[in-house]
């Protein structure tokens, strides 16, 4: 498996949600070396705690701005990240019945990936735009969103 070095065709061109992405992919790359370095354990641990933040933080963040600009999809995306909260409560779950081991750390990995990966190449990129297009419109004056 490769790694999970941030790829130019995730970014959205909105400075947040491309810096909280990338710290993501980051720590899911820490975490594929620390499963093919026999210590998936420990980082297994590390990167559930880092997502229980982070899925509140970013979601929250993500639909502000949807809200914000008034995005035609608000409810389906917002129906995306919910059904990515159920997957990370599914895994955290185990983690909290069953403790840390390679099996669960490997299921993170693919799961979350794949799961991000695919959100953000669909669903972040067309709302991306549309906070794009409203913040060039000068409907909203948001420069901290948008790369500089």
């Amino acid at each position: 498996m490769g790694s999970f070095e941030w790829d130019p065709k995730l970014e959205t061109g909105v400075a947040v949600i491309d810096q909280q992405h990338r710290e993501l992919f980051r720590r899911l790359d820490e975490l594929q070396l620390a499963i093919y370095g026999a210590k998936a354990k420990n980082e297994l641990v590390v990167m559930i705690e880092y997502l229980e933040k982070y899925v509140d933080e970013h979601f929250a963040a993500e639909e502000k701005m949807m809200f914000g600009v008034r995005f035609h999809d608000y409810s389906g995306h917002k129906r995306e990240h919910e059904e990515f909260k159920r997957i990370f409560q599914r895994i955290r779950d185990e983690y909290r019945v069953k403790g840390a081991d390679n099996f669960l750390a490997i299921q993170l990995e693919k799961e979350v990936y794949r799961w991000w990966e695919d959100h953000i190449m669909r669903t972040d990129m067309t709302f991306a735009a549309v906070v794009r297009a409203h913040v060039t419109r000068g409907s909203g004056s948001a420069p901290e969103r948008l790369k500089e």
